[in-house]
Protein backbone atom coordinates (compact mmCIF):
# COMPACT_ATOMS: atom_id res chain seq x y z
CA UNK A 1 0.00 0.00 0.00
CA UNK A 2 1.64 3.25 -1.18
CA UNK A 3 1.28 6.29 1.34
CA UNK A 4 -0.90 9.45 0.44
CA UNK A 5 1.14 12.28 -0.20
CA UNK A 6 0.59 14.82 2.81
CA UNK A 7 2.33 18.07 2.32
CA UNK A 8 3.25 20.99 5.30
CA UNK A 9 5.25 24.46 5.57
CA UNK A 10 8.92 24.08 5.64
CA UNK A 11 10.21 25.04 8.54
CA UNK A 12 11.19 29.15 8.76
CA UNK A 13 9.44 29.60 5.31
CA UNK A 14 6.22 29.19 5.94
CA UNK A 15 3.61 30.70 3.32
CA UNK A 16 7.17 30.16 0.88
CA UNK A 17 7.51 26.27 0.59
CA UNK A 18 6.02 23.13 1.27
CA UNK A 19 7.57 19.71 2.16
CA UNK A 20 5.88 16.83 1.15
CA UNK A 21 5.45 13.22 3.48
CA UNK A 22 7.70 11.79 0.22
CA UNK A 23 10.61 14.42 0.23
CA UNK A 24 9.32 16.51 -2.55
CA UNK A 25 9.50 20.67 -1.71
CA UNK A 26 7.46 22.63 -3.91
CA UNK A 27 7.51 26.81 -3.83
CA UNK A 28 3.83 28.27 -3.64
CA UNK A 29 2.35 31.21 -5.69
CA UNK A 30 3.14 34.42 -4.63
CA UNK A 31 3.42 37.84 -6.22
CA UNK A 32 6.81 40.02 -6.80
CA UNK A 33 7.94 43.17 -6.16
CA UNK A 34 6.36 44.04 -9.01
CA UNK A 35 3.13 42.71 -7.99
CA UNK A 36 3.02 39.94 -10.67
CA UNK A 37 1.75 36.73 -9.99
CA UNK A 38 4.78 34.08 -9.98
CA UNK A 39 3.43 30.54 -9.91
CA UNK A 40 4.55 27.56 -7.47
CA UNK A 41 6.49 24.81 -8.20
CA UNK A 42 8.44 21.63 -7.27
CA UNK A 43 12.04 22.68 -6.74
CA UNK A 44 14.82 20.85 -8.57
CA UNK A 45 16.56 18.54 -6.12
CA UNK A 46 20.38 18.45 -6.10
CA UNK A 47 22.32 15.81 -5.30
CA UNK A 48 25.42 16.22 -2.74
CA UNK A 49 28.49 14.01 -3.34
CA UNK A 50 27.12 12.17 0.05
CA UNK A 51 24.15 11.30 -1.54
CA UNK A 52 21.80 13.34 0.33
CA UNK A 53 19.24 15.51 -1.59
CA UNK A 54 19.48 19.08 -1.78
CA UNK A 55 17.14 21.86 -2.38
CA UNK A 56 17.65 25.86 -2.66
CA UNK A 57 15.47 27.87 -0.56
CA UNK A 58 15.40 32.13 -0.51
CA UNK A 59 13.75 34.23 1.73
CA UNK A 60 13.90 38.06 1.47
CA UNK A 61 16.61 37.61 -0.87
CA UNK A 62 19.30 35.18 0.94
CA UNK A 63 19.36 31.75 -0.11
CA UNK A 64 20.30 28.53 1.33
CA UNK A 65 20.62 25.01 0.53
CA UNK A 66 18.80 22.72 2.66
CA UNK A 67 18.87 19.07 3.27
CA UNK A 68 15.76 17.55 2.05
CA UNK A 69 15.11 14.48 4.74
CA UNK A 70 16.40 17.56 7.91
CA UNK A 71 12.86 19.72 5.95
CA UNK A 72 10.96 16.78 6.17
CA UNK A 73 11.79 16.02 9.79
CA UNK A 74 11.44 19.55 10.94
CA UNK A 75 8.28 19.77 8.93
CA UNK A 76 6.30 16.31 10.15
CA UNK A 77 7.94 15.45 13.71
CA UNK A 78 8.56 18.57 14.84
CA UNK A 79 11.82 20.62 16.75
CA UNK A 80 15.16 18.62 16.66
CA UNK A 81 15.53 16.74 20.02
CA UNK A 82 19.24 17.69 21.62
CA UNK A 83 21.56 15.47 20.53
CA UNK A 84 19.98 13.84 17.42
CA UNK A 85 20.43 14.09 13.87
CA UNK A 86 18.00 12.51 11.13
CA UNK A 87 18.62 8.74 10.40
CA UNK A 88 17.34 7.05 7.22
CA UNK A 89 15.95 3.58 8.17
CA UNK A 90 17.23 1.75 4.83
CA UNK A 91 20.67 3.31 4.50
CA UNK A 92 19.74 5.07 1.07
CA UNK A 93 20.24 8.90 2.06
CA UNK A 94 18.02 9.80 -0.91
CA UNK A 95 15.02 8.47 0.41
CA UNK A 96 13.77 10.72 2.05
CA UNK A 97 10.54 9.58 2.68
CA UNK A 98 9.04 10.38 5.84
CA UNK A 99 7.93 6.21 6.62
CA UNK A 100 11.83 5.98 6.27
CA UNK A 101 13.46 8.43 8.73
CA UNK A 102 13.52 9.30 12.25
CA UNK A 103 15.37 10.87 15.16
CA UNK A 104 18.43 9.39 16.40
CA UNK A 105 21.76 9.93 17.74
CA UNK A 106 25.68 9.90 16.08
CA UNK A 107 26.00 6.14 17.61
CA UNK A 108 22.83 5.35 16.48
CA UNK A 109 23.68 6.27 13.02
CA UNK A 110 26.78 4.85 12.95
CA UNK A 111 25.59 1.75 13.67
CA UNK A 112 23.03 2.09 10.80
CA UNK A 113 25.80 2.04 8.47
CA UNK A 114 27.50 -0.50 9.75
CA UNK A 115 24.34 -2.72 9.55
CA UNK A 116 23.53 -1.01 6.25
CA UNK A 117 27.25 -2.13 4.88
CA UNK A 118 28.05 1.25 4.21
CA UNK A 119 30.59 2.14 6.83
CA UNK A 120 33.68 2.42 5.14
CA UNK A 121 35.54 0.35 8.02
CA UNK A 122 32.65 -2.51 7.12
CA UNK A 123 33.85 -2.95 3.72
CA UNK A 124 37.20 -3.64 4.07
CA UNK A 125 38.24 -7.37 3.15
CA UNK A 126 41.84 -6.96 4.11
CA UNK A 127 43.73 -6.06 7.05
CA UNK A 128 46.35 -3.21 6.67
CA UNK A 129 49.11 -6.15 6.05
CA UNK A 130 46.59 -7.05 3.42
CA UNK A 131 45.46 -10.61 4.91
CA UNK A 132 42.03 -11.25 3.75
CA UNK A 133 39.37 -10.74 6.39
CA UNK A 134 37.92 -14.65 6.12
CA UNK A 135 35.64 -15.92 8.02
CA UNK A 136 38.78 -18.26 9.69
CA UNK A 137 41.36 -15.27 9.50
CA UNK A 138 38.63 -12.76 11.39
CA UNK A 139 38.32 -12.56 15.27
CA UNK A 140 35.81 -10.28 15.87
CA UNK A 141 35.92 -8.79 19.52
CA UNK A 142 33.34 -7.95 22.19
CA UNK A 143 32.34 -4.96 21.16
CA UNK A 144 32.06 -6.08 17.34
CA UNK A 145 35.59 -4.92 16.01
CA UNK A 146 37.19 -7.14 13.36
CA UNK A 147 40.44 -8.13 14.08
CA UNK A 148 42.83 -10.35 11.73
CA UNK A 149 44.15 -13.73 13.03
CA UNK A 150 47.53 -13.88 11.21
CA UNK A 151 48.46 -10.35 12.43
CA UNK A 152 47.60 -11.07 16.02
CA UNK A 153 49.64 -14.63 15.85
CA UNK A 154 52.46 -12.93 14.12
CA UNK A 155 52.41 -10.00 17.01
CA UNK A 156 52.24 -12.66 19.78
CA UNK A 157 55.54 -14.24 18.52
CA UNK A 158 57.33 -10.96 18.56
CA UNK A 159 55.82 -10.64 21.80
CA UNK A 160 57.28 -13.79 22.98
CA UNK A 161 60.04 -13.27 21.20
CA UNK A 162 60.95 -10.67 23.18
CA UNK A 163 60.15 -11.62 26.66
CA UNK A 164 62.41 -14.69 26.08
CA UNK A 165 64.92 -12.27 25.41
CA UNK A 166 65.02 -10.10 28.41
CA UNK A 167 64.26 -13.01 29.95
CA UNK A 168 67.59 -14.08 28.89
CA UNK A 169 69.17 -11.15 28.92
CA UNK A 170 68.32 -11.18 33.35
CA UNK A 171 69.87 -14.52 33.61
Amino acid sequence: MIAAETWKPVVGYEGRYEVSSLGRVKSLPRKDIRGRTIRGRMLAQITHPSGHIQVKLSLDGACKQGRVHRIVMLAFAGAQPAGCEVCHNDGNPANNSLTNLRWGTRSENLYDRVRHGTHHMANRTHCPQQHPYSTANTYVTSDGRRMCRECLRIRNAQTRALKLKEKQAWT
